[in-house]
């Protein structure tokens, strides 16, 4: 422990290679259906292991779990022998207090993490749900994930685009005009307001847009010989009013300009014209956009049509 402590690194001498080969082919018949020589490659190509082990070896260790009280059951897939584990003496109970603070942690870190570990997340989460008894609770840890409905493969082939900066079509269920197809050079997958958004350069409006993941119906088409568009950012500075010296959360895009009483001047910078008009809605009565003119006309045109679709129903 003291040599991990010091060099943060796993070395040999720190390793109990039975009992670590044991947790391992006990997480992976757990996991799914395996065959001797898929255990085998797994052990052989492990970053730690290394190691070539017999099939005699591995029959051991299997016979060693079913004698600690696994249920190993031996199944033909295709004409191969597979054994998988249904049920296991280990038991894991979780506390109404500490799934409570399970999902109070993910609040608070849920806008700031990657999107593949959002997914590893939402897997976690799914496994630790069979060990909650209350319902409630259950419930929301597998519904607080914002990609929790929506296609784990759509979001992984997602994030494989934006990192080839891959132009798409794809083909959106728009809340305004329907269902249509939408060009799209894709720049980043984020998470706004607890929602997931695809991001990037639409070319139908030539401009730098987002569309939540959860309406995309699919992608109709990828190409991957686009040249990266540069969006010039967008500068915008407004005025947050402040009661009883309670200071305004920046965002990373935003800064402080002046700290007045009773008011703050906040610059937010950013390509996507839509996620700052985001930020000023969400501030409602508090925020009044100062500069440039542009966008307040922008704003301000905003508005006037919530105002008159208020006014008609």
């Amino acid at each position: 422990m003291k040599q991990f402590l010091k060099t943060n690194t796993v070395t040999y001498n720190l390793m109990s290679f039975t009992g670590f080969k044991s947790v391992l082919i006990f997480s992976l018949l757990l996991d799914k259906p395996r065959s001797y020589q898929e255990l085998q490659a797994f052990l052989e190509n492990h970053e730690y292991l290394h190691e070539k082990v017999s099939v005699d070896t591995i029959r051991i260790y299997i016979n060693s779990l079913k004698e600690i009280g696994c249920n190993v059951i031996k199944k033909r897939y295709d004409g191969i022998t597979k054994y998988s584990i249904d049920k296991h003496p280990f038991c894991l109970n979780f506390s109404e207090k500490q799934i409570k603070s399970i999902i109070k942690v993910y609040k608070a870190i849920v806008n700031s993490i990657e999107i593949s570990d959002l997914l590893a997340l939402q897997a976690f989460f799914s496994k630790i749900s069979k060990y909650v008894e209350n319902e409630t609770l259950k419930a929301k840890l597998l519904s607080i994930s914002p990609i929790n409905n929506i296609d784990k493969t759509l979001i992984n082939d997602l994030m494989k685009y934006v990192e080839q900066n891959a132009e798409l079509v794809i083909y959106y269920n728009s809340a305004n005009s329907g269902k249509k197809n939408i060009k799209i050079i894709a720049d980043k997958l984020h998470i706004d307001n607890s929602k997931l958004y695809l991001s990037g350069f639409n070319s139908e409006y030539e401009n730098y847009s987002s569309f939540l993941v959860s309406k995309i119906i699919k992608i109709v088409s990828v190409n991957l010989n686009t040249k990266t568009i540069e969006m010039p950012e967008i500068t915008v500075q407004y005025k947050y009013s402040t009661k009883d010296n309670q200071k305004h959360n920046l965002l990373e895009n935003e800064r402080l300009i002046e700290d007045g009483q009773n008011f703050q001047i906040i610059e937010i910078k950013s390509k996507n014209k839509f996620e700052i008009l985001q930020r000023i809605m969400s501030l409602s009565s508090n925020c009044t956009v100062i500069s440039p003119v542009d966008f307040r006309k922008y704003i301000l045109s905003i508005l006037k049509q919530m105002k008159e679709g208020y006014i008609e129903k």
